[in-house]
């Protein structure tokens, strides 16, 4: 038996007192990441938050099903946070209990919230093991830590708890936007060419390859629609942003279309992740330019939980002044458990019931997705089948990735659609495959008879860095702003598709939520014509050794039903 075995079963001690329940899926798979398994210092301190169940969820379920059916009273009558707080979060009674026997068990109770469903507390390693009957093991530094099985709660309390966080440290968030050398060319044009860069894509491509350019002209550009939120962990190069709209005739940012919450109250500043906040900008603004944007700005330094992306998540859900109709997500985690990622699923079916349409990348590891590495303490490429499961909570909509070969006039703009593939190039590949946590929601059943998970992605955008590369807002080797190239990854796709929503919510004259029953519905119905869904029957997305997904006729784990035509797509989308 292997010392991490042996503190495994150590952590199972018989509970004394009142009987206690497991809560399943509450501890990282990764936790097997941990060498050595040392036993953590007994005398640490853990910062951790216990998230309360929802209520009620066979009446949200319904709910959530009627705001999307036409012929129901309750089509499009979205809820406000607090409307969802008062019917399906915890009650303040329900809340007392929990807490109270945080504080008996010996835990420091320093806030309990039922607007956030959360209760946070402090205490020792020690406590923490006395209190949940587990073992929290370590790297020999010290510096990473994780409980090695589920915690054991009261069983009269269990119903009413979802997840505890804070057991370990091991969660970590990854972009999914990539870069490659800019490449040089004689051409010249100042759309699909910047500067003798060129030719990639810019926005007028986007506007012509999946035909955006009828809907502007009509005025459809996502006009009085809310705003588009972008979940961020470093701030933006504002500048640089503007010099992306100058270059390609989008209105500035200013206080009228542009704002930043800071979601921690603090300001990260422009970081590592800052080119993917410049992107989820650049091509929200691209594709709904009439749109607001807003930054969920969370900061990894006083993070309120453990991650300042989820914090950003659950801010742009909760928001109650002005919230978003779009909500875009440019990231992935590893070092998660499958408890923590079905109470970001409660989230989400908090936003679809507020009318809100999330959008999530669905990675750029292919088929092989992430796990965590403890040697180099980062997110790594996985070994065996992997999705993001970010992505794959049925109430999001999963984007995932395609590569093609434009053609461009002579003064380097494209000129019209040609078939894409499943993006996997420069040692990226879109992610897509079957989900480990969630059940096959019912908008997915019957088309992959053997398959009982939640397939992703469920819709695909242009990712390749190459084929065709994206112009992104940046500064050039004189340090002025500038667009530079090039950008790609799902990430483009995420705050795209966001757009694509503004569009929809303007053409109908309504929020209109989770895309994902629509878009299955027209999935099935496409006759290539009037649906607006561009099918993608070719590439794969293996990725590490890991054998992946082939696209095909119809809806596939590689591109889902394949890219947009948006011309069609959204005037084909309002109603059934």
């Amino acid at each position: 038996m292997t010392g991490l075995a042996l503190i495994v079963a150590a952590a199972r001690p018989a509970a004394a007192g009142d009987p206690a329940t497991i809560l399943a899926g509450n501890h990282p798979d990764e936790a097997a990441e941990i060498v050595g398994a040392a036993a953590a210092s007994p005398s640490r301190p853990l910062a951790m938050h216990l998230t309360m169940a929802l209520r009620n969820g066979a009446e949200l379920t319904r709910l959530l099903a009627d705001q999307q059916n036409p012929a129901s009273s309750q089509y499009r009558r979205w809820l406000t946070p607090d409307e969802f707080t008062s019917r399906f979060g915890p009650t303040d009674g329900d809340l007392a209990r929990v807490a109270r026997w945080l504080r008996e068990s010996g835990f420091t109770v320093t806030s309990a919230d039922a607007s956030t469903r959360e209760v946070s507390f402090t205490a020792t390693v020690a406590q923490a093991q006395n209190a949940f009957a587990v073992k929290i093991a370590a790297t020999a530094d010290g510096r990473l830590y994780s409980s090695t099985a589920d915690p054991a709660v009261p069983a009269d309390l269990a119903p009413l708890i979802e997840s505890i966080n804070g057991l370990d440290n091991l969660l970590h968030s990854k972009p999914a936007v990539h870069r490659v050398p800019k490449r040089d060319s004689s051409a010249h044009s100042p759309d699909a060419i910047v500067g003798s860069i060129g030719p990639f894509f810019g926005p007028a491509d986007i506007y012509t390859f999946y035909d955006e350019t009828p809907l502007l002209n009509d005025g459809i550009d996502g006009s009085g629609t809310g705003c588009i939120a972008v979940v961020e962990d470093s701030n933006i190069d504002e500048d640089a942003a503007n010099a992306f709209n100058s270059q390609f005739s989008l209105p500035a940012l200013s206080a009228a279309n542009f704002s930043t919450e800071l979601v921690d109250g603090t300001d990260p500043g422009q970081n590592a992740d800052e080119v993917e906040t410049m992107v989820d900008v650049n091509y929200s603004h691209a594709v709904a330019p009439g749109s607001s944007i807003r930054i969920y700005l969370g900061d990894e330094n006083t993070t309120k939980s453990s991650s300042a992306i989820l914090d950003a998540i659950h801010a742009a859900v909760r928001e109650k002044n002005s919230p978003c109709s779009a909500i875009s997500i440019s990231f992935s985690f590893c070092g998660v458990s499958a408890g923590s990622y079905r109470t970001q699923n409660n989230f989400f079916k908090q936003a679809a019931s507020q009318g809100q349409s999330v959008f999530v990348a669905a990675g750029d590891k292919g088929a092989a997705g992430l796990r965590f590495s403890a040697k180099q303490n980062e997110c790594v490429p996985g070994t065996t089948r992997e999705v993001s499961e970010l992505a794959a909570s049925p109430y999001v909509t999963a984007i995932g990735g395609t590569e093609f070969t434009p053609v461009y006039d002579i003064d380097g703009s494209d000129v019209g659609f040609v078939s894409e593939s499943v993006w996997n190039d420069d040692g990226y590949a879109a992610g897509g495959g079957e989900s480990k946590v969630f059940k096959k929601p019912a908008f997915q059943k019957g088309l992959i008879p053997k398959d009982k998970k939640r397939d992703v992605p469920d819709i695909s955008f242009g990712a390749s860095p190459r084929s065709p590369g994206f112009f992104f807002g940046s500064r050039n080797g004189s340090d002025e702003p500038a667009v530079e190239c090039c950008e790609g990854g799902t990430s483009i796709g995420a705050p795209a598709w966001a757009g694509i929503s503004q569009l929809i919510s303007q053409q109908a004259g309504a929020w209109v939520g989770n895309l994902n029953t629509r878009i299955y519905q027209l999935g099935v119905e496409n006759d290539g014509a009037t649906t607006g869904i561009r099918d993608v029957t070719s590439g794969n997305n293996s990725f590490n050794g890991v054998t992946g997904f082939s696209a095909g006729p119809g809806y596939d784990k590689a591109s889902g039903w394949g890219t947009v035509d948006m011309g069609l797509f959204v005037l084909a989308y309002p109603s059934p």
